[in-house]
């Protein structure tokens, strides 16, 4: 993540749009576009969900049930960070109303992203209790939605929900990680404050709900500093046989050896 965003750009600016969809491939708009044709109610639908499912299964090389619905829920988590980070870099929360959140599909399984700005005002930097209230309210519309996804998905592809909730939780524990060390990416000195807030009311351990989960850090020197966390369960991108990635291992997979993890890193 590169390139500093400042404080007095409003958010629909050309280069907070330029961020969000490098990083996250979520276009921001107050209107629909027909560019997107699917909607995550779709992904409630008893109709709908099969043709999403199956289209992503043919870009993967039709491997079995398990392995679409797990590497869904790995890609379904890029939307997740790109929610998340809207309010913690921009302070600007996303509608979670139905309809409002759209994607499409792309290559080996890929979605791009569309989300519609909401009619409440941004959330306050300041007083901290105020925001992490209102952050922890938009948090429980955002569970509540994940848990209707993940349980069709689950249902319907035969992956594990505990498994699927996992992976967002990694890739929304690196995304703070990152957003900690960046500080090009802070627009004034309060931000890692922020930050560090945010992250706590997001996914402290202690809350009671599926994203609280701890992960184990890893440090090499490649990575110059920047948290690193490896997965509680494989992605199962090992087991697709379409795309770059196909037949490898991540570098935060959990079934890697220490050796195994260093050469990735190395090469």
């Amino acid at each position: 993540m590169d390139g500093a965003m400042s404080g007095v750009e409003p958010f629909g600016s050309q280069s907070i749009q330029d961020f969000m969809q490098q990083h996250f491939a979520l276009t921001v708009t107050e209107n629909r576009s027909n560019s997107f044709p699917f909607s995550t109610e779709d992904l409630l639908d008893e109709a709908r969900l099969p043709l999403i499912i199956g289209q992503q299964s043919v870009q993967l090389g039709e491997p079995a049930g398990l392995v679409v619905g797990t590497l869904f829920a790995k890609r379904y988590s890029v939307l997740i960070m790109g929610l998340a980070a809207s309010i913690t870099l921009f302070d600007t929360p996303l509608s979670l109303l139905p309809g409002a959140l759209r994607f499409r599909l792309t290559d080996a399984g890929m979605m791009h992203y569309e989300a519609e700005t909401t009619a409440t005002d941004k959330l306050p930097v300041n007083p901290s209790e105020v925001r992490q209230a209102c952050l922890s309210d938009y948090m429980e519309h955002l569970l509540a939605h994940l848990r209707q996804v993940l349980q069709a998905v689950s249902e319907y592809t035969g992956a594990k929900e505990k498994v699927m909730w996992s992976l967002i939780a990694h890739n929304l524990h690196n995304l703070y990680g990152r957003l900690h060390t960046d500080k090009e990416l802070w627009d004034f000195e309060d931000r890692g404050r922020i930050i560090g807030q945010d992250y706590t009311t997001l996914l402290q351990p202690e809350k009671p709900d599926e994203l609280s989960m701890r992960f184990r850090k890893v440090e090499h020197p490649k990575l110059q500093g920047r948290p690193f966390y490896l997965r509680k369960h494989c992605c199962l991108a090992y087991r697709i046989r379409i795309g770059p990635d196909a037949g490898e291992y991540c570098s935060t997979c959990p079934k890697l050896s220490p050796e195994e993890r260093w050469n990735i890193f190395d090469n």
